[in-house]
């Protein structure tokens, strides 16, 4: 553990109580990887800029405070520096040698220019480690385009495919999976350097990018690098964009997880429908043949789901033949759920005034250990004094200096 004390009840029971990470991420892949972290029970301290984060001003809103933000953001401590100031620099410095962990997603370079390099608050801290989030990583040729998850998901493949396996025109996805799978990967390095650390007893500096990352999780990209001979009329990589969508009497819908026109699925389907006629025609005789006539044995399947009454009984009739059904359900509907209940997977935290606004709860649980959401989102820079008086050691009179310099700053609720 670093020196200092944390003055954030984090719980001691939290798997990474102890642990000290200043943030100076922004938007969606740094702050979730360090909504993670504080899940796990670190204590984050949220460094933003004079303007403040760019969700802070999403909607919807209450308080001043977006829930976009306050989902990525609850349980964190915040300061607020201007960095292009001359003494930021400086005024950074003294935090560190009480961090266990810098995470940035800057375009790389940026820091170094405020002087903030890795190289020199490593050499005040040596057991620092040091995570870098960029687009494309910080070497390399596209080291300084600008990335946000839709151009790197276009850049890395992804796009391009989800258009080609559902046979429709590219589109951007309405989730930015560039940003999230990058914060869970970015995290995961940073437990295994902690995890290093303690057999080395130094920290190290990290380079996480976003177009890595989804390579790295694309689960087809080794077909798509396939330059071998494929046997004709092969499913290749399973090609889950053909899994069935169905919609049964009632008009509610369901997802089979399962290929029609698989070997050993599609006895499972004819199964579920009782038609065992099917197994003897001559369009679905192999795998070839079906997927031949693709088009009409699904008209089979969506037809035989319409005389379905509802979503339970084409559930327990497609699990009766081993296949896996889930609901076509919005968030709001799947929160409302016994098993969303049984869970705590809907958490609700307070919105700053007399309400709560519902967010999703941490996945993980741990035997031994507290790793539920936790805490509040604070305003920017309420945690100043906090941060640099109790846990840095810097005398009031100090901190009064940088804030009238405006190097440091806070901004409390308004109507903004």
């Amino acid at each position: 553990m670093s020196r200092g004390t944390h003055t954030q009840h984090t719980g001691g029971n939290r798997p990474l109580h102890g642990i000290r990470v200043l943030d100076f991420t922004r938007v969606l892949s740094g702050p979730h990887a360090t909504r993670m972290l504080a899940d796990m029970g670190a204590q984050v301290i949220k460094v933003e800029p004079p303007e403040g984060d760019l969700t802070r001003f999403a909607q919807p809103r209450i308080n001043s405070l977006s829930s976009y933000f306050i989902q990525q953001n609850v349980g964190k401590l915040n300061i607020s520096v201007d960095l292009s100031k001359p003494a930021a620099a400086e005024l950074i410095m003294k935090i560190i040698p009480f961090c266990d962990v810098v995470i940035e997603n800057f375009r790389p370079g940026v820091l170094n220019r405020l002087g903030l390099s890795n190289e020199a608050m490593m050499n005040i801290n040596p057991r620092l480690i040091v995570a870098s989030i960029s687009g494309y990583g910080a070497t390399g040729p596209w080291q300084n385009r600008r990335a946000y998850a839709p151009v790197v998901n276009a850049e890395a493949g992804i796009t391009k495919h989800q258009g080609d396996a559902q046979r429709r025109a590219h589109a951007n996805d309405p989730h930015s999976h560039g940003d999230v799978y990058t914060a869970i990967e970015a995290s995961a390095a940073i437990l295994a350097a902690l995890y290093q650390r303690e057999h080395t007893g130094v920290g190290q500096y990290i380079d996480v990018s976003m177009a890595e990352t989804m390579l790295y999780v694309n689960e087809h990209a080794h077909d798509q690098l396939w330059d071998h001979p494929v046997a004709p009329g092969s499913i290749r990589s399973f090609q889950p964009a053909d899994y069935p969508v169905l919609t049964v009497a009632d008009g509610s819908q369901v997802v089979v997880s399962g290929h029609p026109a698989e070997r050993g699925t599609f006895d499972f389907f004819v199964g579920a429908m009782e038609q065992p006629h099917l197994l003897t025609d001559p369009r679905f005789t192999d795998i070839p043949e079906r997927l031949q006539h693709f088009d009409q044995l699904m008209d089979l399947l969506r037809a035989w789901a319409l005389t379905v009454p509802d979503a339970d009984e084409i559930e327990r009739r497609l699990a009766n033949n081993q296949l896996a059904v889930g609901r076509l359900r919005s968030v709001r509907e799947v929160a409302t759920t016994d098993w969303a209940a049984e869970r705590n997977a809907i958490v609700e935290v307070s919105d700053r005034g007399t309400s709560t606004v519902r967010i999703p709860n941490s996945p993980w649980h741990f035997s031994g250990s507290d790793t539920s959401t936790h805490g509040i989102v604070k305003y920017r820079g309420e945690d100043n004094r906090q941060v640099f008086h109790d846990i840095a050691g810097i005398a009031v009179s100090e901190i009064e200096r940088y804030e009238s310099d405006g190097v440091l700053l806070s901004r409390g609720p308004s109507t903004r």
